[in-house]
């Protein structure tokens, strides 16, 4: 993503050291034991690291833990909200939520993963499955499509 300048200063700062160190996704989320769209959120300053959290990203992006800290302090809570005009729908809008939410959290882990490219809307298969467990019924929504690699000519 190029809007590191909008960033909290923390998340400036993090992604900087990521990007220097060649670091993924899934290696940070791995260090700090989180999911790999949920660390880029942390990231993109859409989501809150605990203390733990700031001291592994600290120890493994070479930062002062106390500093990091304090600078997730100042930027307050994450940025959650959304410039789309959402439905009120209630089935449809958690997921046009969600996609707005995590939207540069979603785009950095693809391109990470794939490269530079597009997600091809018109092949697109949408499944939905049910999964009942001992705390109530639970949905997963899982979008499948072609990325397709932009070219340099």
């Amino acid at each position: 993503m190029n809007d590191a300048e909008s960033l909290p200063l923390a998340c400036s700062k993090i992604l900087h050291e990521k990007t220097r160190q060649k670091l993924t996704f899934a290696q940070i989320a791995k260090h700090i034991s989180h999911d790999e769209v949920w660390t880029a959120a942390l990231f993109y300053g859409r989501a809150s690291p605990s203390v733990k959290d700031i001291q592994l990203l600290a120890g493994l992006l070479n930062l002062s833990a106390e500093t990091l800290e304090e600078d997730f302090r100042i930027s307050g809570p994450p940025l959650r909200e959304t410039a789309v005009p959402h439905t009120t729908d209630p089935v449809v809008h958690p997921f046009q939520e969600a996609l707005e939410l995590y939207k540069p959290a979603i785009r950095s882990v693809i391109t990470e993963r794939l490269g530079d490219g597009a997600v091809s809307a018109p092949n697109m298969k949408v499944h939905i499955e049910k999964n009942t467990t001992a705390k109530g019924t639970d949905i997963k929504l899982v979008l499948e499509s072609k990325y397709i690699p932009y070219q340099s000519w």
